[in-house]
Order: C-alpha cells, then structure tokens, then sequence
C-alpha cells in the first residue's frame, strides 16, 4: 500500500502512462501515409486541433509527437526510399510484411523512449526494487537475465564469465550452460558474454550488487545501464537476435530487426537516434528454451 506522500509523487508517471502518446502516433502515421505531406514536420504543422483516438484526447497533437520524432521518422521510407538497415521476421522467421514491420519497428522506438520516462518517475516513489532483484521463490522463473552493454559490465562488482564456452552459447538454449556441472542458474549472481552479448544473471533469491538494502535504492542511479531505466514489463515490440545478423554491400552484422526491401521496392528503415543498438525482451526467462510469444506475433529468433 503506498502513503500518501507516494502517491503524491507517484501522480506525474501515472498521468504519463494513463495518457500515452503510442496510439496518437499511429494515428499520425496512418495521416502521413494518405495525406500529401512530405515529411511528418509537414503533418505535425497541420495538427493543429484536439484529435480524440482509441478513447483518448490531445488538447496539442503536434506538440506531444514531437519528442518523438525520432521514433516516428521510420514511416517516412515509405515515401522516400532508403537503403535497408534492418530486418524483422516473424516468428517462422520470414520477413514480415511491410507495414507490419514498419509500424511494429516505430512502436519499439516510441515505447523505449517513452516508458523510460515513466519507470524513471514511477520506481523511486515507490519503493520498486523489482528490477534490481531475482525471481522470489513462489514465482516459476529460475532466473531473470539483465542485457548488458560491454561498457556496462564494469559497473557490477560479480563473478564474469567469458569463455570460448559461454561465447558460444545463451541463457535460453535447451541445454543450460553449466559450471562444475551445475546450471549456471543454480549459482550465485555473475556476468557472462554469452554470444548474444553480455549480460547479468540474477538466480532465485539474488539480487543486483548495487541495490542498497537498507534503502531500497540503487548505489549508482545516476550511472545505472540503459536496461534499468526501463521497466521490466515487456513492453517491446521486438528483440533483436545477433546470430541473425547479416552482410548488406559489404556492410557486417547489420542488425536482423527490419528489411522491408526483402518484401517491397528496396525500403530500408535507418539507424534511430536513441535507440539502443541491442534490443531484447526482457525478464522473459521461465527456464532455458521456454517459448515467449512477442507481441503482434512478430518476434526476433
């Protein structure tokens, strides 16, 4: 039960999530596509009145898709070509079909940024530490995996763990990795470079190295990696796969995210400002080899 002070600080992350911007956006992209505007600065220049969609209003329109530019800029390849820099399959790993990717990859764009806000307003108020912790015991996860960026990993005073074995396998294959033939799970919190990158494992009952007891607060907040600043709910679209990468005009391990020009006139999506360059679904491990549906069926494998 949060106090009343808690709920006080809590009301702006609240308004933000009861409020958010994603489906203005599809709106807006959907305007793009059938309207006669070249750019969406162009479209966001004519909205200029209240727009009412999917049971939410927007006093300024323009103004609250701005921030969001960025995310949104996608859309406007199918208006101007573009080289491909991306590929998203679905989950037969076939490439899915144009606009389902385009709106799927610009979905994954506006819910980082936006949702990165909201959990930055909404953990400390309330006392949330369930990101910086391990699966408790009545829950049926035997560990959840923290992504890493390399530069990251130096931040987590833990036992590391890359070897020619570790680099070749992951925390989701059939056959867990073991050490002294014991799951890695079943060991205490470490890092390891697995071949999809590097990444900190919380076993049952563990927690993150820098998670004050006392407290309840992170020793490094104003230093935590990318993936603490958004909440562990699965609130992506996709999840980029690095063993999926491939070559385009001699170009190595372009991201497997989005190639439309697989299905439709060579249209590409570029590389998104802030966007972090590794995308996974988070906190999704029930045991190594557990299936996951991503939402809307497109998924990374």
């Amino acid at each position: 039960m949060l106090t009343n002070q808690q709920i006080s600080l809590c009301r702006p992350g609240v308004e933000k999530l009861a409020n958010p911007v994603l489906p203005l956006a599809r709106l807006a992209a959907m305007l793009y596509i059938t309207g006669p505007f070249a750019t969406l600065e162009a479209l966001l220049d004519e909205l200029i009145e209240p727009v009412e969609t999917a049971g939410l209003r927007f006093e300024q329109p323009a103004e609250r898709l701005r921030p969001f530019l960025a995310a949104m800029r996608p859309i406007e390849r199918l208006k101007h070509p573009g080289e491909p820099s991306r590929l998203i399959v679905d989950e037969n790993l076939q490439p899915a079909e144009q606009f389902a990717a385009l709106d799927s990859w610009i979905a994954q764009n506006i819910l980082t940024q936006e949702l990165e806000e909201i959990n930055s307003l909404l953990c400390g108020p309330c006392g949330c530490t369930l990101c910086c912790t391990g699966p408790s015991s009545d829950l049926a996860q035997e560990f959840f995996e923290i992504p890493l960026q390399e530069n990251e990993t130096g931040l987590f005073h833990l036992p590391s763990f890359d070897t020619p074995a570790t680099r070749s396998a992951s925390a989701d294959d059939d056959l867990p990795f073991t050490i002294n033939n014991i799951p890695f799970y079943a060991n205490s919190a470490a890092l390891y470079h697995w071949h999809t990158g590097w990444s900190m494992i919380l076993p049952r009952l563990s927690c993150c190295p820098n998670l004050d007891a006392a407290s309840g607060g992170c020793r490094i907040y104003p230093n935590r990696p990318d993936v603490c600043r958004r909440p562990q709910i699965f609130p992506y679209m996709l999840e980029r796969e690095p063993s999926l990468d491939f070559d385009y005009e001699g170009r190595p391990h372009a991201p497997c995210l989005c190639d439309p020009g697989q299905n439709s006139g060579n249209l590409g999506l570029p590389l998104c400002q802030g966007v972090p360059e590794r995308h996974r679904i988070l906190r999704r491990n029930l045991r190594p080899g557990a299936d996951f549906q991503a939402e809307q069926g497109l998924m990374i494998l």
